[in-house]
Parts: C-alpha cells; structure tokens; sequence
C-alpha cells in the first residue's frame, strides 16, 4: 500500500534516532532523524544528481510533500517514543493522519487499540489553527534556504533549527516552564505582583509584532475548555488558567494589550492530552509543517532567484591597519 509505504522509516533512521541519549533533544532526534533519512534518498538531492529536480516540475514538489508529511510524522513519533522509552509501532493503513500519529506515538485507549476519537477532532483542529502564522523566522529560514533549490528535507531541517530559538518556538517551552515554576494557584497573586513590579516576567503574554487578540487563542481555548475532565485532574493547568484569568481582567494587562500567546494554549491543550512538556515544540513543529509544505511549493513554482540580503556597512572607514 503505497500510503502506508511513505509511513515507513528505513532501519538506518530509526538507528540514528535510538543512538541518542533517551533523556536528549527530541528536537534534536528529528533532525538528526531527518538528515539520515535525506542520506538514503540521494536522487531527490539536487546537487547530487546534478541537476534542478523541483523548480518548475509541480508533480515531483506534490510527490515529496506527501512523502516527506509521512516521514516526518513518523520520525518525530519514533523520536518521542525514544525519549519516553517506549516501543514505536509503525502506522496502519485503516488509521488517517492523525490517527497514526497517535497510534505511532503509542497515545491509544487500551481496551480498543486505538486513538481517543475526541483527542483525533482536537489534533486535527489544532494543526489546522497553527499550520501557517504568516513570514515567521522560521518561515523565512525555510523559504532562504529554499531559494538555492535544494531538496524539501534540507529547507525543513533550516526551519527547525529557526523554531528552536527561545525568542521563536522554544519561547512557548518557556512559558511553559514559567507556568509550571509558579507551583500552585495560592502564588499566583506573589508573581503577578513581581511581574508589575518589573522584577520578573509573564511569559506567554505579549506579542512582539501584534497587540490585539489573537483570533487563534479563541478556538483553542474552546478546545480546551472541551477538555474539562483532563484539566482538572492537573494542578499545572489550574494555575494556568488562573493566570489567565487575571491577565485578562487586570488593568496593568489589558492596558498594555498584553494578550496570550495561542500557541501556549494549544500546549496546555497539547498537555491534557497527556504529551509532557518536553514534546511540545516538536508537536508545534508538526503542527507548522502543512504550512511550510505550502510555502515551499509556491516557491518551487517561482523563479529561480537566490535569497541574497545586501548589507550596510556601519563600521569606520579609512581605518588604518
């Protein structure tokens, strides 16, 4: 079955991944993952064959985004399973995307085998939300690298490694991290005051490019009020939404429009639904990828036009050495 077959991971891959540490980046896993897995195509490598394979040729572009969505599903499924060790079971064909990911990642009911149909709307509302956030850093490394023509897996690979950076997608690991220091809900009022004090920060309110709510943040909030059973049996999450509670009355937020970030609320969701905490950038990876699969096609439909900012010398002139 050829949907399946683009599921698969050759023994290599799921070699490179399991040589990590169990306790490393999974980040890092999927990458390294990543590159094993552009080491076993070598035709779909530009430079190697000597030749433009994408610019211009809209079947073989459609052929890898199919190919590569797999992949990388599997990969970062496999990655997980590393980290937590547990067995990684490779996708069935009956299963969707979602499903499989689930099922890959081992997040099944244990009576059917099979994924929490409620958790499978959630996943495939959440990827639909987060799959493109207009010219991101991580956007515009994909989309540099791709104007040099290279092969999907080389452009995905430059986007991560942007999406690691705690002022990009490592800041929701941040926030999340803050949330967690907080404790409990009785040291909420303790914090906010630091933060108003200036003595410390509130991560994961605030944007440094808009200052309205993020019409995101409204559907994924919906989701996870969905979640109610989840939520309240997780402490984290309580103080989460306290906080949340009182950033969206409080005078000193609201007049500064500090506003949620909705990525740090499809984490919480990600978190009820059982992912811990270290798999949450991978997940807002996953969740991105549709939307650079689309950003490269449009670019592989353009011309050939290599991404070469100018730059202004800002130094002494004259200087004698």
């Amino acid at each position: 079955d050829e949907k399946l077959k683009s599921f698969e991971l050759p023994p290599g891959e799921l070699k490179t991944i399991y040589s990590f540490p169990q306790k490393s980046s999974i980040l890092g896993m999927i990458i390294a993952g990543l590159s094993a897995l552009q080491s076993c195509e070598m035709d779909a490598i530009p430079a190697h064959v000597a030749q433009n394979i994408y610019l211009g040729n809209p079947k073989a572009v459609d052929e890898q985004i199919v190919r590569f969505m797999a992949n990388m599903s599997s990969i970062a499924a496999a990655s997980y399973c590393h980290y937590m060790g547990k067995q990684w079971k490779p996708a069935r064909k009956d299963f969707s995307y979602v499903e499989n990911f689930l099922y890959m990642t081992g997040h099944v009911d244990e009576t059917t085998g099979k994924p929490n149909p409620q958790y499978v709307k959630n996943f495939e509302q959440l990827w639909i939300l987060i799959a493109d956030h207009e010219m991101t850093c991580s956007t515009a490394a994909l989309l540099h690298t791709a104007s040099s023509l290279p092969d999907v897996i080389s452009c995905v690979i430059s986007a991560l490694s942007a999406l690691y950076g705690p002022l990009h997608g490592g800041a929701i690991e941040v926030a999340y991290k803050n949330i967690v220091e907080i404790g409990c809900v009785e040291n909420i009022p303790a914090k906010i005051e630091r933060v108003k004090a200036g003595k410390e920060r509130l991560y994961g309110y605030g944007h440094r490019v808009y200052r309205v709510e993020d019409p995101r943040y409204v559907h994924i909030k919906r989701i996870l009020d969905s979640l109610k059973e989840e939520t309240a049996a997780n402490p984290m999450l309580r103080v989460a939404f306290e906080v949340d509670r009182i950033a969206s009355t409080d005078e000193y937020f609201t007049k500064r429009k500090l506003r949620p970030n909705a990525d740090l609320f499809a984490a919480f969701t990600y978190q009820a639904m059982g992912f811990p905490c270290e798999f949450i950038l991978p997940l807002s990876c996953l969740s991105r990828m549709q939307g650079f699969m689309a950003h490269w096609k449009e670019a592989m439909s353009g011309t050939a036009r290599i991404w070469r900012p100018a730059q202004i010398y800002t130094g002494d002139l004259n200087k004698k050495i």
